[in-house]
C-alpha cells in the first residue's frame, strides 16, 4: 500500500476514534483510558508518516542536484542502504563541492536531536504533544556559519605524492658589472635551499542512528552541510596560521614577513588602517616580491576602514547607497572572521608566491562497522581531506597588526 493511501485509512481511523471519544463525553462527561490511548497511537503514526511524506517532496525538488546524483550512482552508498551494514567511500569533487558549499539545506533531527524519553538514538519526529493534530516541519534550522574564501585565494594543483619538495633560490646571482676589453670577467655564484612540506590530513566524523539510512535525503543533507564545512572551515584555519608543529599545516600568515613600521610615515602626519594598508604594499614592492592581489582582514576591522570619513564627512571609499566592491589600492579585500581581529595578512595569490597542493580531495565514508556500531544501532560518518599548503616566496606575503596606528 503506497505511504498515501496509509495515512489516509489513519487519518479516518482516527477521525473514528475522535467521534468516539465525543460520544464518550456526553454520555460520561469523561474520555475512556482506552480511547484515549488508541488516539495518542493512531496520532503518533499520522505524525511519522506527514515526516515521510515531507521529506519525500523534499527529495522529489532535489532530483536535478549532481551531488545527490553522485550519492545515488555510488555502488557503496546502494549497497550500504540495502544491507544496512558495512561502510560506502564517496569522493565529492568539482562541480559537487561548489554545490555543497552553496547549498543552505537543514540536516535531520535524526543524526543528531534527541527522541522521545530524551533517548538520543531514538527517531524525532514521532512524537505527540497531546491529542489534537499538530504541524512540524522536518528538520532543524542550521547554525550560522561564515562563507570560506580563503581557499580562492591560492592556485591549487593535485599531488599523488606524500611530499611536496621545491628548490628556492638562497643567495641570487649578483649583477654583471663593467669590463674592459681582453680583462678577466667577475664570476658570479648562486645558491640553492631544497625544501619540503609533507601532506597533512583534516578529518572529522560523528556518529548518527542507523534508522538516518532509512531516509536517503536527509542523509544527504547532513553530509552536503555539516561534517564537510567543518573540515573546509579547519583548512582555511590552517592556511592562514597553521604553524607546522606536528599535523598543522604550514600557513602563509606563520611564514609572512612581519609589518615593517618603520616605513609608516612620521607619527606627527599621522596615519590610520588605510596607511598600513599601503604601507605594506610598499614594504613587498620594495623587496622586489611579487605585487600582491589581496589583503585578509577581520570583518572588525573592513568597516572601520569602510567608515572612514574625510574632514567634510564624506565616505572616503564611496557612497553608502551604492555598491562598493571591497578594495583598497587595487587590492581584492577578504574580510574573515578566521583572521583575528586587528590584524591583516597582505599577499599574491600567483603560484609563483605560494599555492595548495591537493593529495586528496574532500571524501566522505559511511560505515556501520565501527567500534560497538552493531550493537548499539549506530552508524560512522567521516569526512576528511589531505593537502600542504606550499609558500614558495614567504617574502610576497606581510603579516601585521593595525594597532600599531596611535
Amino acid at each position: 500500500m503506497e505511504l498515501k493511501d496509509q495515512l489516509t485509512a489513519l487519518q479516518a481511523e482516527l477521525k473514528t476514534h475522535f467521534d468516539k471519544a465525543t460520544e464518550e463525553q456526553k454520555l460520561n462527561g469523561t474520555m475512556r483510558e482506552e480511547t484515549k490511548a488508541s488516539i495518542t497511537k493512531l496520532q503518533t503514526q499520522v505524525d511519522a508518516m506527514d515526516v515521510k511524506l515531507a521529506t519525500r517532496m523534499v527529495a522529489d525538488q532535489g532530483q536535478g542536484s549532481t551531488l545527490v546524483k553522485t550519492f545515488q550512482e555510488s555502488e557503496g552508498v546502494q549497497r550500504l542502504l540495502r544491507d544496512k551494514k558495512g561502510h560506502a567511500f564517496v569522493t565529492i569533487k568539482g562541480n559537487d563541492m561548489m554545490e555543497l558549499m552553496n547549498r543552505k539545506s537543514i540536516i535531520t533531527a535524526v543524526t543528531s536531536g534527541t527522541g522521545p524519553g530524551g533517548d538520543p538514538l531514538a527517531p524525532v519526529g514521532t512524537q505527540t504533544t497531546g491529542v489534537l493534530p499538530i504541524g512540524r516541519i522536518p528538520g532543524i534550522v542550521a547554525e550560522a556559519r561564515q562563507v570560506l574564501r580563503i581557499r580562492d585565494l591560492f592556485s591549487q594543483r593535485p599531488t599523488t605524492m606524500a611530499l611536496v619538495d621545491f628548490v628556492r633560490v638562497n643567495q641570487p646571482l649578483s649583477i654583471a658589472s663593467p669590463v674592459a676589453e681582453a680583462s678577466t670577467k667577475p664570476e658570479n655564484q648562486l645558491t640553492f635551499t631544497a625544501l619540503s612540506e609533507r601532506i597533512k590530513l583534516l578529518a572529522t566524523f560523528i556518529l548518527a542512528t542507523r534508522q538516518v539510512l532509512d531516509d536517503f535525503v536527509e542523509l544527504m543533507s547532513f553530509i552536503e552541510t555539516s561534517l564537510p564545512y567543518y573540515v573546509n572551515l579547519e583548512e582555511e584555519l590552517q592556511l592562514l596560521s597553521g604553524d607546522n608543529v606536528n599535523e598543522d599545516l604550514h600557513g602563509v600568515g606563520t611564514q609572512a614577513t612581519s609589518f615593517n613600521t618603520a616605513l609608516l610615515p612620521s607619527a606627527a602626519a599621522g596615519w590610520n588602517r588605510i596607511d598600513i594598508v599601503g604601507t605594506a604594499i610598499e614594504q613587498i614592492n620594495i623587496a622586489k616580491e611579487i605585487d600582491p592581489t589581496f589583503v585578509v582582514m577581520n570583518p572588525t576591522d573592513w568597516w572601520k576602514i569602510r567608515l572612514t570619513k574625510d574632514g567634510f564627512g564624506r565616505y572616503i571609499l564611496g557612497d553608502p547607497q551604492a555598491y562598493v566592491r571591497p578594495n583598497i589600492f587595487g587590492l581584492d579585500v577578504v574580510p574573515t572572521t578566521s583572521q583575528a581581529a586587528g590584524t591583516f595578512l597582505v599577499g599574491s595569490g600567483s603560484p609563483v608566491a605560494a599555492e595548495i597542493r591537493d593529495r586528496m580531495e574532500m571524501a566522505v565514508e559511511i560505515s556501520t562497522e565501527d567500534s560497538d556500531n552493531f550493537r548499539r544501532n549506530l552508524v560512522t560518518i567521516r569526512a576528511e581531506k589531505r593537502l600542504a599548503m606550499v609558500v614558495k616566496r614567504p617574502l610576497s606575503f606581510v603579516q601585521g597588526s593595525f594597532n600599531t596606528s596611535p
